[in-house]
Order: structure tokens, then C-alpha cells, then sequence
């Protein structure tokens, strides 16, 4: 049986080793100390923050069909805030969705970490070098350690990390400079008193996105507050320190709700470096067949849950047909 390493796992990497779990030795590879990438939880004290993914709709049928066992569980709950349009100096607006909305439940990364148990995970190593070996490629940390042989490598890292890896002769390198993404900044606020609404879309500002995290379904006690930033002025402010960033967020969130919020019981500010796709590459995924080495992720497609799973979910479709 084929030996395949598989580097992020996130939704992307998730998928890709589960579709290939039954056909080959799949084993992934996490820095991190936890699995679920963009749709992770942070936990602080008895908060809780949903501080990456807000929530995902459901629109391909090979989607809504690996969902269906998450969602009769009760992993993935449909979301119903009361949605608000915001506008600094105009009256709020309620606003519909016009499609079901997603989360999972108690928190965000539950479906990944769900994923992960029906496969080989490895956390808190980060692989920062691939080499071929005579039997195959082999896997280095920046300690040096080891892992292979592996008859294929498959990386679902973002395209500008995917890059510095993968070694000049992979043919997917025409596609890691043609993808342009963009950060978000997210502030984690823990409110002081009960707020009014739900969540909100926000125009004409640099903040895009507020959302009262512990609205979601099973989310407990403690009224928690998600304020996210628009992603071209993240990009632009991407290298300043978070803790001015955090400042500047806090000013436009008080002048826009008209409440201060610096009292909160807490607060503090994630980086996501690489948060969306301005510039899809235009396929789904690549494999180069020769070299036996493979990429995927949402940024092939579009920065968003559904568009993750879809490029794993084709990469590992191509696979099984010539490794079955």
C-alpha cells in the first residue's frame, strides 16, 4: 500500500486523507497544536471565540453529502442570527440571508476535530523541507527530524507558504505566483453587558464583520464579541503591531456602535495572515504525476469552507483512480 503525506490539516488536508484513507497509508502533518486551520477556537478562561471562520453555506452536492452524517449528529447546526446591515453616520438595517448558513457545534473547529479521528494526525510538527530520497520523498523539521519514505506529498498549505516549500522542479509553481491572498485581523472582545444584536455586515468601514459569537448554537454562557476587518485594509496593515491594530479597530468599532467597549473583561487581537483569495488560480487543484507530488486548498478556487473541501475533495478523486 502507497505511503502518503499530506502537510496542513485543515479542511483541505482533512478531506484529502479521509478520501484516501481506505486506499493508501495516509499520515498529515499539523504545526499546530490543534487540527482545523481557518476554522479554529481560541478558549481563554470560560470564553470562547469562534476567531477565524463565522460560519459557511452548503452548495455542492458532494459537500452536502460528506456533511449529512455531521449535520444528523448535531456536529453542524444551521444558524439563524437576526443580521444586521451597518453603516457609520446611517440608521442599521435588518437584513435575510438568502441560504442556510452553517456552524459547527459547541464551537467551530468540532467538524475538523470529528475529521481528524477516522485519521493519522500529527501535531506541533512543521515540515519546512522536502527532499527525494532514493526510495521516495522524505519530510524535515527544522530540528532535522525525519519522516518517509512517501511514495506522494500533498500540500494544503496557503499558496505563498506552499510555495517556499514544494521544490522548484514541482509544476505547480505557475499557479502559487498567479494566487493573490489577502489577511484579517479579528478582535475578541468579552462583553461586559448583554448586547442588542446578533451579527452584522458592515460597509464603508475597515471593519467588515461583528458577530456575537456566543449567539451560535450551544456556545454556553458568556456573551462573547467577534469583530472582523475587510481584507484589503488588512493587507495593507498586515506587518503593524497588533497591539496598534487593535487600538485602531477598537476606535472604529466604539464610533461606529457609539458604545465604548474598552472597558470589556477581555480583549485581544488575532493575525490571520492568509485569510482570503483575492485571485483564484482558476483550476481546481494540481497534481504533477511525474514528480508524484500534489497542492490544493481553498485559494485554487475561492477563500471560502465549501471551496477548501472541494479542491481536497477532487485532488483525492484524481488519486484513487491511479492508485485503485
Amino acid at each position: 500500500m502507497k505511503r502518503i503525506a499530506i502537510i496542513g490539516a485543515g479542511m483541505t488536508g482533512l478531506t484529502v486523507g479521509i478520501q484516501l484513507n481506505d486506499f493508501t497509508t495516509v499520515e498529515l502533518f499539523e504545526k499546530s497544536r490543534g487540527v482545523s486551520g481557518r476554522m479554529s477556537t481560541r478558549y481563554v478562561k470560560s470564553y470562547q471565540f469562534d476567531h477565524g471562520t463565522q460560519d459557511f453555506t452548503i452548495r455542492d452536492q458532494a459537500f452536502k453529502k460528506f456533511l449529512g452524517p455531521y449535520i444528523k449528529t448535531g456536529i453542524l447546526k444551521e444558524w439563524k442570527p437576526k443580521l444586521m446591515l451597518l453603516e457609520k453616520g446611517q440608521l442599521a438595517k435588518t437584513k435575510d440571508w438568502s441560504e442556510k448558513h452553517y456552524v459547527a457545534s459547541p464551537k467551530m473547529n468540532e467538524l475538523c476535530l470529528a475529521m481528524a479521528k477516522e485519521i493519522n494526525v500529527q501535531l506541533n510538527i512543521e515540515i519546512i523541507r522536502i527532499k527525494k530520497g532514493e526510495q521516495g520523498w522524505l519530510l524535515y523539521t527544522k530540528d532535522e527530524n525525519e519522516f518517509g519514505p512517501y511514495d506522494w506529498v500533498i500540500n494544503t498549505t496557503p499558496a505563498p507558504q506552499a510555495e517556499k516549500l514544494m521544490p522548484h522542479s514541482f509544476t505547480g509553481h505557475q499557479y502559487f505566483k498567479k494566487c493573490k491572498m489577502l489577511g484579517c485581523y479579528t478582535l475578541m472582545l468579552a462583553l461586559v453587558v448583554p448586547w442588542k444584536w446578533e451579527a452584522a455586515i458592515v460597509k464603508n468601514s475597515l471593519i467588515s464583520w461583528i458577530t456575537l459569537n456566543s449567539n451560535k448554537p450551544n456556545r454556553g454562557n458568556e456573551e462573547t464579541l467577534i469583530v472582523q476587518t475587510n481584507n484589503e485594509w488588512s493587507e495593507n496593515h498586515i506587518n503593524e503591531a497588533t497591539s496598534n491594530i487593535q487600538n485602531i479597530i477598537l476606535e472604529e468599532l466604539n464610533s461606529l456602535l457609539s458604545y465604548d467597549f474598552s472597558d470589556s473583561q477581555y480583549l485581544t487581537t488575532h493575525r490571520w495572515r492568509y485569510s482570503s483569495t483575492k485571485q483564484p488560480v482558476g483550476v481546481d487543484y494540481h497534481l504533477d504525476h511525474e514528480l508524484r507530488l500534489g497542492a490544493c486548498g481553498d485559494w485554487f478556487i475561492k477563500g471560502r469552507i465549501e471551496a477548501a473541501f472541494i479542491s481536497g475533495y477532487k485532488l483525492a478523486d484524481s488519486m484513487k483512480k491511479n492508485l485503485c
